[in-house]
């Protein structure tokens, strides 16, 4: 064991070792990303004239915080989960008919938002609340409603509600990282 040479590789191999058990060890312990913990899938759903849902994932168990407001710099209002959980499910009440909310999402001391911008929503007005139990459903009723516009790449606006089309005008499936059109 005096050959330099058999000295210097086995503290190479050594070293190597002990650099792979840091690693293993440090996510055996500490364990998640960070992507882990951003929300995906951010959906508003059950849009009334007081009241949404707002769903999300995450790829571990978080316990998030959505803060809303009715301009993009001052979102005022909380509302907290009261677990941890992967599937995240928050109604926000109290709101007003015909205004538009924009919304992050808070998990622990990071904020997310939708590419720099908070998510938005707008309510419905009292009108398209009051359904007549005799009536059909109507378009305003039956369809989702545009969380915002698809810009084409000719700078025009489309009108296109099927998911399906804008499936191709995207080239991507239509998730909530894809915009509605209006």
């Amino acid at each position: 064991m005096n050959n330099p040479v058999v000295k210097k590789a086995a503290a190479i191999i050594i070293g190597i070792a002990i650099f792979v058990g840091l690693v293993v060890g440090y996510f055996a312990i500490f364990g998640t990303r960070a992507a882990d913990y951003e929300p995906r899938d951010v959906i508003v759903s059950n849009i009334e004239k007081n009241s949404v849902k707002a769903t999300w994932a995450t790829g571990v168990d978080t316990q998030g915080v959505v803060e809303y407001g009715t301009t993009p710099t001052a979102l005022n209002f909380f509302a907290p989960e009261a677990v941890k959980t992967k599937i995240h499910t928050i109604d926000l009440t109290l709101l007003s008919p015909s205004t538009t909310y924009y919304f992050d999402i808070r998990v622990g001391d990071t904020k997310y938002d939708n590419g720099g911008v908070p998510w938005t929503f707008t309510t419905k007005g009292a009108e398209e609340s009051v359904v007549s139990p005799t009536a059909a459903p109507t378009k305003a009723t039956s369809q989702p409603t545009p969380v915002q516009s698809l810009k084409v790449s000719d700078g025009t606006n489309c009108a296109e509600t099927d998911c399906g089309k804008i499936k191709l005008l995207l080239g991507k499936g239509c998730s909530t990282q894809d915009y509605f059109c209006a």
